[in-house]
């Protein structure tokens, strides 16, 4: 079956990524079952019919597209974004059985999940995403049942890091914060006698909780998306963390491009040549000067990749320019594999009369806006 980089791209998204994604949303998947589908998910996209060595790290290849990847997903990410889910359910005391069964039968009297974990293996693989929870999420103390009163974020702070010569004193660093609030006097929270500055700190701290306002409620846990709506897709950007890019990779997957031209783009800019460099291929050789001349465009010398296309897109000066970019790469690069695989001769009017088809085709797929600035400039390309 042929398909181009693009298409393959598709049957691994489509097929072999969707397929154990009820599984990732159910258990925690072990190690070497993801590794063992992260191998079949590596052959469909580089491989197909092939035998071939990859085109670019797997690493790079699960990245969001806005971050510079292909936007695959990384299971082991996506399995940890779908199961914190049920910690969402926890915490906020869905009325869910199962819910109710774990506060009953392993959380009640205060007890709060913590560094042990207690439990059916489901729901221990839950707990060792705790911290990943913790780390996204912030509570709206109402009843203080689901806060632990020293490590959670409450009042703005942490109090053990807050106060940490009172917190060295504490007899149970794992209460709740509503259990908390049941000892009285509030001293003996402590082991005595306290320091001097332990003293101070347990005077600010019960001020603190003076001052916090309390009801009968469920506490709300609300994310660091400004929702108190649990999202796998966002808890999934979270854990993946966020990196500079180059904006190239932003205007590559906004233009009207065909996917197969976008795949081959983001592949130029990944820069994986060995035996020729991307500058020289595509930009520095004599026969890319004279294309790229063409359009009235000057390459700079000694040049990364991503400065050229900073150079480029300033001299073009179009909301189009990306299309054009991509569309004379693809030109030069057919061009060179005619020259190789065809006998072919690689001249300019060939190499203009193939660009000004890509361009036109591009009409059906261009926005409206741009269409008229489009036609404008084929016409004055000749």
């Amino acid at each position: 079956m042929f398909l181009s980089q693009a298409g393959w791209l598709q049957m691994t998204n489509a097929v072999f990524t969707s397929l154990p994604m009820f599984h990732l949303g159910t258990y925690l998947l072990p190690k070497t079952v993801i590794d063992q589908i992260d191998k079949y998910r590596k052959h469909c996209l580089w491989r197909g019919s092939n035998i071939g060595p990859p085109k670019a790290a797997w690493k790079m290849v699960c990245l969001p597209k806005e971050e510079g990847g292909l936007g695959v997903l990384n299971l082991k990410t996506q399995n940890e974004a779908m199961l914190l889910k049920n910690l969402h359910k926890f915490f906020n005391k869905v009325d869910t059985p199962w819910v109710q069964l774990i506060w009953d039968k392993h959380n009640g009297n205060g007890r709060l999940p913590s560094q042990i974990k207690k439990g059916s293996f489901w729901w221990r693989d839950n707990l060792k995403l705790l911290d990943a929870f913790k780390g996204m999420a912030v509570v709206n103390i109402q009843d203080g049942s689901t806060c632990l009163f020293w490590f959670d974020l409450w009042g703005g702070q942490a109090q053990n890091h807050t106060y940490p010569e009172l917190f060295s004193f504490a007899k149970n660093k794992l209460l709740s914060v509503q259990k908390a609030l049941e000892v009285e006097p509030f001293h003996r929270m402590f082991h005595l006698p306290l320091s001097e500055e332990a003293f101070q700190q347990m005077e600010l701290l019960h001020q603190l909780l003076q001052e916090q306002h309390f009801s009968d409620s469920t506490d709300l846990w609300h994310y660091i998306w400004g929702s108190p709506l649990f999202s796998s897709k966002k808890a999934y950007l979270h854990l993946t963390g966020h990196a500079q890019v180059h904006a190239v990779f932003s205007w590559l997957w906004k233009s009207s491009c065909q996917n197969k031209y976008k795949v081959f783009f983001w592949l130029l800019l990944s820069n994986t040549g060995q035996e020729e460099t991307l500058e020289h291929l595509f930009f520095q050789c004599p026969f890319a000067v004279s294309c790229w001349n063409l359009l009235h465009l000057q390459v700079p010398l000694q040049a990364t990749v991503l400065e050229i296309m900073d150079s480029l897109a300033a001299q073009l000066r179009t909301p189009i320019f990306m299309n054009i970019l991509i569309l004379l790469c693809w030109t030069i690069w057919c061009t060179r594999n005619g020259v190789i695989f065809d006998n072919q001769s690689a001249s300019l009017p060939s190499c203009k009369v193939f660009f000004k088809k890509e361009l036109t085709l591009l009409l059906h797929r261009v926005k409206p806006k741009h269409q008229v600035r489009l036609e404008e400039w084929i016409n004055s390309f000749g």
